[in-house]
């Protein structure tokens, strides 16, 4: 099956609003097109941000990861963070390791500067990083082929 990593921002912006990229990547997680990835880290922090900025919304993540059930891998070790500072900023170090660690077929993040601009982050991960709305259009295109 399909995994796909993603970051507290993903998680965020899935749980605090009804539509867009971001709440179709977990409604599709949820019927089961694919299975969620997230490190402990990227849940605490997808918690913490929505307790601070978007409270009435903690519920809605409670329940979505409760009916996503989401694989959990661990939070990678502080050799490994520190491998990737080298090649990412290092608040975005952690979930880049985990990420690494996981090895998923995508990696999802709507931190465009820091995982997506730089083709470097890519290249030396190894991993297909993307925001929610093109990982959402490669998804319609799978389906579309494989109904046609």
């Amino acid at each position: 099956m399909l995994r796909v990593f993603v970051d507290a921002s993903v998680l965020v912006a899935g749980a605090g609003s009804r539509t867009g990229a971001s709440r179709a990547v977990l409604v599709m997680a949820e019927i089961g097109l694919y299975q969620l990835v997230v490190c402990r880290q990227v849940l605490d922090e997808a918690e913490r941000n929505l307790r601070k900025k978007l409270p009435a919304a903690l519920p809605i993540f409670a329940q979505m990861m409760d009916a996503i059930g989401p694989e959990i891998v661990p939070d990678p070790s502080q050799e490994e963070v520190i491998r990737w500072q080298s090649v990412i900023e290092a608040k975005d170090a952690p979930i880049l390791a985990a990420a690494v660690i996981a090895a998923p077929d995508w990696l999802l993040t709507l931190d465009v500067k820091d995982f997506i601009s730089s083709a470097r982050v890519a290249e030396k991960s190894g991993l297909r990083i993307a925001v929610p709305a093109d990982f959402v259009r490669a998804i319609r295109t799978l389906v579309t082929e494989g109904l046609g």
